[in-house]
């Protein structure tokens, strides 16, 4: 039997991973780990998990591999979000003995999880970062190098996406950082607090390459966000292909070698309106929300990873002349309405995106059931906002 996969998180990123495998007929196993995922509704979908409390019970991933590894000796496991990706990595070794983990071993994960050291590696790779004021504290309001707005973010993020449904907090005063950091603390989570960029959604890049053993880049692809959820702070909801920006993808490589990492990294800049320059934001080593854009541009990073971790082949990758775009499409639609006053989008600028070449996070005439199954959710979540009489908010993803 043909080696599989094993896709750990089946939000819209881990529907990306596993339509790009069914599409060279890698057989799929999704393990779900939120209540947002639809992943696992996909046809090409041979088998389903759960694990609802990864975020608490990492060694469950562990102990679901391992009662499966006499089928699945062999495959791939790719994880979608920071909590698989972490207790992949952490376990490396002792996974590794069955499986092609698309992942690496916890001493070159922790740089790119952790948000203090992922912030230490890109300075002292000479980035432009943000000035990162140490600990999300109430005592920084009367810091008086201290200027807000500032961003709220938690040394690692997804307990507080699993918890709240957002991956930071954007504060404006006092009082906001107050909340933020109380907010933190009831998750028993810590927390840094860091300059904000200026500058809208429309100002955010991510530079998407794979590193081969060694540091050898792919080719690479650029993406600039164009709607996120919620703005300013939240996941792409609209993201479109770009011409290369050569400064990025330097950056980008430059930081991953520095890690030491070799596979997927989606490194992520903010372009400061008041200079116009690019400022390091993050760099992911796992599949993004917006992964799926990838295959028409023909530099189709999840398929190089399973050819080298599981066939030891490297594709040949010829970047098409396609800019078109990638639409989260009831996330784009939930989140134009629900801060319809913050964007004022005008009906022409709504629809701009649909206009042009475009591929769905979800929607699949092929494979209808991850939309259905996403569109019942979005009905459901808006039905008890509107009932709660407060705003539905949007649909997560990292």
């Amino acid at each position: 039997m043909r080696p599989g996969a094993i896709v750990v998180g089946a939000h819209a990123n881990g529907l990306g991973v596993i339509r790009t495998l069914a599409a060279r007929d890698v057989p799929t196993v999704a393990i779900t780990t939120r209540p947002f995922d639809i992943a696992h509704y996909s046809r090409w979908v041979s088998e389903h998990h759960r694990l609802p409390r990864l975020h608490d019970e990492a060694g469950a991933l562990v102990d679901l591999l391992e009662r499966h590894a006499s089928r699945w000796s062999g495959w791939a496991v790719f994880p979608t979000n920071d909590d698989a990706l972490t207790a992949l990595a952490r376990n490396h070794e002792r996974l590794s003995r069955f499986y092609r983990l698309a992942v690496q071993p916890w001493e070159v994960v922790s740089h790119l999880v952790d948000k203090d050291r992922m912030h230490a590696l890109a300075a002292a790779t000479g980035l432009d970062v943000p000035v990162c004021h140490g600990a999300a504290t109430a005592d920084l309001a009367s810091r008086p190098d201290v200027r807000f707005p500032l961003v709220v973010k938690p040394v690692q993020h997804d307990r507080l996406i699993n918890a709240e449904g957002v991956k930071l907090f954007l504060v404006q005063d006092g009082d906001e950082l107050r909340a933020a950091v109380d907010r933190l603390a009831r998750l028993d989570l810590a927390g840094l607090a860091f300059e904000f960029i200026p500058g809208g959604d429309g100002d955010i890049f991510v530079h998407a390459v794979y590193l081969h053993r060694g540091g050898d880049p792919s080719p690479g692809v650029t993406i600039r966000k164009v709607r996120q959820n919620p703005p300013l702070t939240g996941s792409a909801r609209v993201a479109e292909v770009v011409g290369e920006i050569p400064e990025l993808r330097e950056a980008t490589i430059a930081v991953a070698r520095r890690a030491g990492l070799h596979g997927l990294a989606f490194a992520e800049f903010k372009r400061d309106s008041r200079t116009g320059r690019f400022r390091f934001v993050e760099v992911n080593a796992r599949p993004v929300l917006f992964n799926g854009v990838l295959p028409p541009t023909g530099i189709d990073l999840v398929a190089t990873a399973w050819a080298d971790i599981v066939l030891g082949t490297r594709p040949a990758l010829r970047r098409e002349d396609w800019r078109g775009v990638w639409i989260h499409e009831q996330a784009d639609v939930l989140g134009s309405w629900t801060h319809r006053r913050a964007e004022a989008l005008s009906v022409g600028e709504f629809l701009a995106p649909y206009r042009r070449p475009r591929t769905f996070a979800v929607w699949s005439a092929r494979d209808p059931r991850p939309f259905l199954a996403q569109t019942a959710l979005t009905a459901r979540r808006a039905w008890r906002a509107v009932a709660a009489g407060r705003p539905s908010g949007g649909l997560s993803g990292a």
